[in-house]
């Protein structure tokens, strides 16, 4: 495949690409992700990452949840 703007210079692999955070199976082998549920509320966000093994089938759901960042309250100067 060749290079995109994102990729000046380099060729870009046919397989798919290895995602840095995914877990490591039991067997060894790096997980495919395979789904991302995020939901959003006034909470926060809350995301579950489903994960894959190529090579045994193994499957393994990792969630996150984050808060909502508020933004510092106005006080009136006078």
């Amino acid at each position: 495949m060749t290079s995109t703007f994102l990729h000046e210079d380099k060729n870009v692999p046919p397989d798919e690409p290895v995602e840095r955070d995914a877990p490591l199976c039991d067997c060894g082998q790096q997980m495919w992700l395979v789904r991302v549920d995020t939901q959003l509320s006034d909470g926060g966000t809350r995301s579950t990452y489903d994960y894959e093994c190529g090579s045994c089938g193994a499957k393994r759901s990792l969630r996150t949840v984050s808060e909502v960042i508020k933004p510092p309250s106005v006080v009136a100067v006078e």
